[in-house]
């Protein structure tokens, strides 16, 4: 059963969530915040159906507010456990000064002499306190030397991480640490492979953005489920932006509502049908519908006699 504690051991709202946050957030959002804060100050265990429940909300959309706010780092899930920290920093799980200082790099204890022997370095920080926007401090110089050092990431590597990272509104090192280290791990070490990536992304995210729109989502994130569908539509069966809108409206049509599912079945028809532009959508449309008004037809037909009728539905 999941877990909420809290770090901050108060329940008044941190002026931090409500200057910087609150006003980008919607609704459904602040109010399951605020309510998970709650059973945070209470040390309290629920399960998500009955907070769902409790709040009015389905469950999904209960679980979509959760991860938004582990996105802005104010929500710290550690395994059945969420932890709340009006700073944005895990809070620690240990009293011990020295392994409150742990953390997956050494100390760099000549850092200063180092950067001062390299002008390449030098130039580095000072661009990175450029692009942060901020004065970086002696341990957020040790993480990003430990890109450069460990993670064996160029400059210009190190400063597109940077930059890729502010564009996203996240200048924290504790954030742009686990991208790098996601990077490595997919090979994204020149500058080529990063601008490659980037590219990929911006395109995905723009389509994704694209698709909301039209389906009117616009005001909260995809779930995980959802993106899957939307992932699957454009990258596996090849469809276009103006093919899952024209699915989206023939779904609103027979469905009056959104429903992924459904659409998948079209999408996924269209597919094996070789079916890839609009005109041929369309035109697919049309002879389904006409064959669809034949059969009526003929089920209405007086002329047909039981056994006539009990055929035909056999067949169809």
């Amino acid at each position: 059963m999941p877990h909420f504690s809290n770090e901050n051991k108060f329940i008044p709202v941190p002026a931090e969530f409500i200057r910087e946050l609150l006003p980008q957030a919607n609704a459904t959002f602040v109010k399951v915040y605020l309510y998970l804060l709650m059973l945070a100050d209470e040390n309290s265990n629920a399960e998500f159906a009955d907070i769902a429940e409790t709040l009015g909300l389905l469950e999904s959309d209960l679980m979509h507010a959760i991860k938004y706010w582990e996105s802005l780092g104010v929500i710290f899930k550690n395994g059945d456990s969420f932890s709340f920290s009006a700073k944005g920093i895990p809070p620690v799980q240990s009293t011990d000064a020295a392994a409150q200082d742990t953390s997956a790099h050494p100390r760099v204890e000549n850092l200063a002499e180092i950067i001062e022997g390299d002008k390449s370095l030098s130039d580095m920080f000072m661009l990175s306190q450029e692009i942060l926007g901020k004065t970086i401090t002696e341990r957020d110089m040790e993480t990003i030397y430990w890109f450069y050092s460990d993670l064996k990431m160029s400059v210009e590597v190190i400063l597109l991480l940077l930059e890729y990272c502010v564009s996203k509104g996240k200048n924290r090192l504790s954030y742009i640490e686990k991208v790098a280290v996601s990077w490595n791990e997919m090979g994204l070490n020149t500058s080529e492979s990063v601008a490659l990536y980037i590219k990929n992304e911006e395109q995905k995210t723009g389509f994704l953005y694209s698709i909301r729109k039209i389906m009117g989502i616009a005001d909260r994130s995809l779930s995980q489920i959802e993106e899957k569908y939307l992932t699957k539509w454009h990258e596996e069966l090849g469809m276009s932006e103006e093919m899952i809108a024209l699915a989206y409206e023939y779904c609103i049509i027979q469905t009056a509502k959104l429903s992924f599912p459904y659409m998948d079945k079209i999408i996924t028809r269209w597919h094996k049908n070789n079916i890839f532009t609009l005109p041929a959508a369309e035109e697919d449309n049309r002879n389904f519908k006409n064959r669809a008004k034949r059969e009526e037809t003929a089920f209405s037909d007086n002329s047909y006699d039981h056994a006539d009728l009990e055929k035909l539905t056999r067949n169809n």
